[in-house]
């Protein structure tokens, strides 16, 4: 339920465009919604809340103004924690950054490490006395 809740003042506010006394408001009024919510706890607490965001009192529901405290607080929490996530990620990300410089340097390492293969596989073929090592040469030289 949407309230649309006005021009608070320590004698009147005005609740759905209609002035009524800040007591009532605050007594009667708030009682009526909150049992007309029943049972419906997040419609309780909808109806708290924006009495609590116009600046009226609630101390007459404070299992509902707890729940209210507590789910902000979870809420806050879990953003806090998004945040220091997202700080983690750009950080990790951030050295994952390279530069032209650590790209030269390791493709001259991958050129080497490729040259180093290629050179043991030639002295392996060379150690057999032929020049080219294939499963066909093999078989034939058997």
């Amino acid at each position: 339920m949407q309230l649309n809740i006005q021009n608070v003042t320590p004698e009147t506010v005005e609740v759905q465009g209609q002035v009524v006394a800040r007591a009532y408001a605050e007594g009667v009024m708030l009682a009526t919604l909150i049992a007309t919510a029943g049972t419906n706890k997040p419609a309780q607490e909808v109806i708290v809340s924006q009495y609590l965001d116009a600046g009226l009192s609630a101390a007459a529901f404070p299992q509902v103004i707890r729940a209210i405290q507590v789910r902000k607080a979870r809420e806050a929490q879990e953003a806090e924690s998004r945040q220091r996530e997202a700080r983690e990620h750009a950080e990790r990300v951030k050295s994952y950054e390279s530069t032209p410089l650590d790209e030269a340097r390791r493709r001259a390492k991958r050129h080497a490490r490729e040259d180093q293969y290629r050179a043991m596989g030639n002295a392996i073929r060379s150690a057999n006395g032929r020049s080219d090592f294939s499963s066909a040469n093999w078989l034939e030289n058997s």
